[in-house]
């Protein structure tokens, strides 16, 4: 047996039958740490580390927590409180990458096994790769904050390069070709105000299909939530942002034409949604897809999701003058920069007229 020493004096013993070197300390609330070694070199520098750990209170007990146990430890602690459900589900989705190192230890992890597991990920977008490192570094960084863990070593690994994804836009003609489609197709007519309640709003699907009756005034519709699929449920969410609680303009024909929507009878009720299906239930975002894509077959357009409407009013209005700022609020960003990053680049005939401004400017 080792003898006995003071709280943090630690000892170091042979044990024959092991054909070991065993270290023992004893930390300041008593409890007794120990490791085998198979040398006394090795015994010893371990004791004269965990020694130093605790002078500097720096010293972490050992956990058996796996990375898998403790990122979804993670999200359903700390995340969920502060996120939408359907953030929640997609962090959850990208979680389920994270499977290879998720049996080891938290406290074994280290940057080269998830350097090695970032080289080794299958086939998949750069910025779901990037999803996947922001999501066990803000895990990692946790654990790390909570002395979980001696270090954080997400610091020495950096994030997997995200190639600018290109905007897509309509062409004006298009836009013509699938207006043309919605009013003279019998099955897909119903759907010509939410069409041009988008492309006028720049209002994303989840927004335009959350629309309810008492928020269409005479000349303005007013953003205060958003109807998500989140498990096959229909739910009405919160904006993602402060900035996405918002109103927006619109001309008073379009008001007009939201209010005898909602003023035909098939509305039940001062709450309900401008947009139903003929139930009375509301629109899926999956139903919209469906139904876009066969509007697109019909008008001859090569498919671009339905977003890109949103895509399109956004890059539109800034080629056409409308400042930066008032765009940016438009769209929900919560950031111009934001707005200038996604659609700066992507703004039609953005080049063409510079070198005449330019040599009125300088006039040399």
């Amino acid at each position: 047996m080792p003898k006995r020493n003071r709280n943090g004096a630690g000892s170091i013993v042979y044990e024959p039958e092991r054909k070991k070197y065993r270290a023992y300390i004893t930390d300041a609330l008593g409890k007794r740490i120990s490791k085998r070694f198979d040398s006394s070199d090795e015994a010893d520098m371990w004791l004269s580390q965990i020694k130093l750990d605790l002078y500097n209170n720096a010293y972490i007990p050992k956990s058996n927590i796996t990375v898998g146990e403790w990122v979804l430890e993670y999200l359903s602690t700390y995340c969920a409180p502060n996120i939408r459900a359907k953030t929640l589900i997609r962090y959850m989705q990208t979680a389920r990458h994270l499977e290879p190192i998720s049996g080891i230890l938290l406290q074994e992890l280290d940057a080269r096994q998830v350097q090695y597991f970032y080289n080794n990920l299958p086939k998949m977008s750069d910025s779901s790769k990037n999803k996947i490192h922001k999501l066990l570094k803000a895990a990692i960084t946790k654990a790390h904050i909570l002395e979980l863990v001696k270090k954080n070593i997400m610091n020495a690994i950096p994030a997997p390069k995200v190639s600018k994804p290109k905007i897509e836009i309509f062409k004006s003609e298009e836009l013509q070709a699938i207006s043309e489609v919605l009013k003279t197709n019998s099955t897909y007519r119903r759907y010509y105000l939410l069409f041009l309640l988008t492309i006028n709003t720049g209002m994303r699907l989840g927004e335009v299909l959350g629309l309810k009756r008492k928020c269409v005034f005479d000349d303005y519709v007013v953003i205060n939530n958003s109807l998500q699929d989140i498990n096959g449920k229909m739910v009405d969410t919160p904006p993602k942002t402060a900035a996405g609680e918002r109103e927006i303009t619109i001309t008073r024909d379009l008001s007009s034409d939201l209010k005898k929507r909602f003023n035909s009878g098939k509305i039940v009720s001062f709450d309900g949604y401008i947009f139903q299906s003929k139930n009375g239930t509301p629109l899926r975002p999956n139903q919209i897809e469906r139904a876009w894509k066969s509007i697109l077959l019909l008008a001859s357009v090569p498919h671009k999701k339905f977003h890109v409407l949103r895509h399109t009013h956004a890059t539109q209005l800034l080629a056409n003058g409308v400042p930066l700022l008032e765009v940016s609020k438009r769209l929900g960003h919560s950031r111009a920069s934001h707005t200038l990053d996604l659609y700066g680049h992507a703004i039609p005939g953005y080049d063409a007229s510079l070198p005449n401004k330019i040599s009125k400017i300088f006039n040399l």
